[in-house]
């Protein structure tokens, strides 16, 4: 690996943090974690997901995911309910509560993407998106071939969460 590389592979993990910790910090006034916000949204898209779909959609654990929408449904932002065509599983709404929530938070998280992307155009970019879909591919091409394992994302950059 070039100095380049070293530094380049950097910046992202650097940045991936910076954005990370600039998120938890907003989304502390709300009471809300990343990953749950993560679900808020897959829901305001998709109302009555079952909770596997919900997980698998969030790279999560059967374990996690419980324990995610647990905490939901204690704040009043979700609600469970018995999946009709399967007694095993539930599915998952938002209440009144939680889609008012949502709205305010994408709302907040839209201004801060302005923000972010302020000073970088089109073109750069177009690049970056490149660079890293290029990225992704050769770390789906490791996994593959038995290589190390990446964490899976928590976020699908061609699924965009608005309303």
């Amino acid at each position: 690996m070039t100095r380049s590389d070293d530094l380049f592979l950097r910046q992202i993990a650097v940045t991936g943090q910076l954005i990370r910790t600039i998120a938890d910090q907003r989304l502390k006034a709300f009471d809300l974690t990343v990953e749950q916000l993560h679900l808020l949204k897959q829901l305001a898209v998709d109302q009555g997901r079952p909770q596997s779909v919900l997980g698998a959609a969030a790279a999560k654990s059967p374990a996690n995911i419980t324990r995610i929408l647990d905490r939901l449904e204690r704040k009043g932002r979700v609600v469970r309910r018995p999946n009709p065509e399967d007694r095993r599983s539930s599915l998952v709404f938002l209440t009144a509560e939680g889609a008012r929530l949502c709205d305010e938070v994408i709302s907040l998280f839209q201004g801060l993407r302005h923000h972010l992307m302020h000073g970088i155009g089109e073109t750069e970019r177009d690049t970056a998106v490149m660079v890293l879909e290029r990225i992704t591919t050769n770390i789906g091409r490791m996994s593959a071939q038995g290589g190390p394992q990446p964490q899976p994302s928590q976020f699908d950059p061609q699924k965009e969460y608005t309303r």
